[in-house]
């Protein structure tokens, strides 16, 4: 019981290490940024897939459409238009209107109408901060002048490296000055009407907090993000879902009166530009749209807007990360599952490939899962790539092994059929031809007849129960000599007892040996051997003590050494015999066998004179050198 504990912790302690080394490999890759772009994918693809919600009817967008733009007196939309516009939608008595269109300069006619319009207090107009160096596509817009800073907030988005955007930039400073977001402006007001502020939490100042729900600031490397840029203060973007997420009407619905008063009675109303030719748009794969891969800028505001009051009025979740700590935790629990589940599953690589590939899915969808309904951004690309790169790469390296094990299999029953052959001829054979070229050469005695016909029966006896117990055998253990030998033993014990079962065989040149040395160490290495692998060193060794009983005539002194030395594993046997003559000594099933077993352990097989005489038969193969894993 103990002999197999201590053996499967030695397999657990040499076979895990190329798999936790590929566990290390991933943290590696992560960390240099090498799976940010799949981590960042496979996150739009996780909220692209969830199941649409219904529209959010605490939004209106105003979307001005190509048709209104043909329908202008002139484009820029003039500032009496837009004064029009916002008186019309405040007879509604909506909370609060953000304006996401442009007004740094005059745009006349109309003004001082717009001026006038703009000192209503849930009026919010908008600006952009960032500078063209550290955003290419826009300039530092200044706001309207009418409105006080209460009323403005900017409408700058970071983009991803992709050129997606996946924050919500919600304030930054700029020029020594706090400036918030416009969503920040709406949340703010439309929430005061529910008596729910806006303040800094206790635990962080830094973080913003409304009613009980804290907005958790991105990090330089929150989730998959690896040394992005975190200014300001960010939240993840949990965009709603659905194709057709806020309640849409266009400029010419609002002069017609085609709305209805509680879309916009204690609502929050944005105003924007709905047309493609007007370029106010924004790159994402993260929501189904009808324009594919990009929205609206007005839309973006919605979205943001609609993530924080959901949060604080209806408990839907945000999006959120584990700390560093745990993410790597969870990748590497799934990568030691891939190396457990190969060492569980070692003697099927069809079924361990099944169960991984299962197992993969299940990780994407517990990801999934946690997404949808808590809001969980997990680590799903690098926990899958561990779990497929431990499993099937074991199981690569088993198809590999079973393949290998199969053609040991096969020589072995062919090693077997020419040994049973030779024995056959070496012994009865040689017996009965002995028996009747005496018996033309001269007249037989009866009790010398008897003798040699007893000795053919024990010799066809003995052939007779070699094949019987070779049939027998199971896969753990070997047949020498008259004895059966457990494979899951100590190398060190399997050879000790093929040379004692071998030594005593009925060979001729083995009752000449006056000295019988041997050096049998536990030094050798022999977690990385297969069974039939150790099925064929004792083929090997039996091999080549036979060869010693069979020809080695002469012989007084026989050595046999199996160690390990300068990282080498050794089996030596040597005589001081006359040895094999040059037609023999490379040639034979044995030879052969011994050649394809040296291959198979990227070893060497010689067999080479002794001085002054003798034969020596050596296999070597490196201690160190092993299959990638081995399980």
């Amino acid at each position: 019981m103990w002999q197999k504990v201590k053996k499967e912790i030695a397999i657990w302690r040499t076979g895990a290490m190329p798999g936790i080394a590929v566990i290390f490999l991933v943290f590696l890759v992560r960390a240099l940024g090498g799976l940010e772009f799949l981590e960042l994918a496979a996150l739009d693809t996780f909220l692209r897939l969830r199941s649409p919600e219904p529209v959010d009817n605490q939004i209106l967008i105003v979307g001005i459409n190509e048709q209104d733009i043909n329908n202008l007196d002139t484009y820029p939309l003039s500032d009496r238009e837009l004064a029009n516009l916002i008186t019309t939608l405040e007879s509604y008595n909506p909370a609060v209107i953000g304006i996401d269109i442009v007004r740094d300069k005059p745009q006349e006619p109309g003004h001082a109408e717009l001026n006038k319009v703009f000192a209503q207090k849930n009026i919010i107009g908008i600006e952009k901060v960032l500078s063209s160096q550290e955003n290419s596509r826009i300039d530092v817009i200044k706001p309207p002048d009418a409105l006080t800073p209460e009323q403005i907030g900017f409408v700058d988005v970071l983009l991803d490296k992709d050129g997606n955007l996946r924050r919500n930039l919600l304030t930054v400073v700029n020029n020594n000055e706090l400036k918030f977001s416009l969503p920040i402006r709406l949340v703010e007001q439309y929430l005061a009407t529910k008596n729910i502020s806006l303040e800094n939490a206790s635990d962080d100042p830094e973080t913003m907090q409304v009613g009980q729900v804290k907005l958790t600031r991105v990090n330089p490397q929150t989730g998959g993000y690896i040394r992005t840029d975190a200014r300001g203060n960010q939240i993840l973007l949990n965009f709603r879902r659905g194709k057709h997420p806020f309640r849409i009407v266009s400029l010419a619905d609002i002069k017609q009166g085609k709305v209805q008063p509680d879309w916009i009675k204690n609502r929050i109303v944005l105003i924007g530009i709905t047309a493609l030719s007007a370029r106010d748009d924004v790159s994402t794969n993260a929501v189904r749209s009808d324009n594919t891969g990009f929205i609206y800028g007005v839309e973006i505001q919605a979205h943001a807007v609609s993530q924080i009051i959901n949060a604080v009025l209806n408990n839907r979740p945000l999006l959120w990360v584990w700390h560093d700590g745990g993410e790597y935790l969870w990748i590497f629990a799934w990568g030691f599952l891939g190396i457990a589940l190969a060492r569980l599953l070692n003697e099927s690589p069809w079924k361990l490939a099944t169960v991984i590939l299962i197992s993969s899915i299940l990780a994407a969808l517990i990801c999934y899962l946690l997404l949808l309904e808590y809001g969980l951004w997990l680590p799903v690309v690098p926990a899958v790539l561990v779990l497929f790169l431990n499993g099937l790469g074991l199981t690569a390296s088993m198809f590999y092994r079973d393949r290998q094990n199969l053609k040991f299999q096969l020589k072995e029953r062919q090693y077997m059929i020419e040994y049973m052959s030779s024995t056959i001829h070496n012994r009865p054979i040689q017996t009965l031809k002995k028996i009747l070229r005496d018996a033309y050469s001269k007249e037989l005695a009866e009790d010398w007849l008897v003798k040699e016909l007893h000795i053919l029966n024990e010799e066809l006896r003995d052939v007779g129960n070699l094949i019987e117990k070779e049939t027998v055998v199971d896969g753990n253990s070997i047949h020498i000599g008259k004895s059966e030998v457990e494979l899951q033993c100590p190398l060190k014990e399997i050879l000790y007892q093929v040379y004692s079962n071998t030594i005593i065989l009925d060979y001729p040149h083995f009752k000449t040996i006056k000295f019988k040395i041997n050096n049998f160490e536990d030094s050798i290495d022999a977690n990385k051997l297969t069974l039939e692998q150790k099925r064929s060193l004792c083929r090997f060794l039996e091999e080549a003590i036979i060869n010693v009983g069979k020809y080695a005539e002469g012989v007084t002194r026989l050595k046999v050494i199996c160690q390990q030395k300068d990282n080498k594993s050794i089996i030596r046997v040597e005589d001081n015999g006359i040895g094999l003559d040059s037609k023999n000594k490379n040639s034979g099933g044995g030879t052969k066998q011994a050649n394809d077993l040296a291959k198979q352990l990227r070893g060497e097989f010689k067999r080479y004179p002794r001085e002054p005489k003798g034969t020596i038969c050596e296999l070597t193969w490196m201690a160190n050198k092993g299959w990638f894993w081995h399980f």
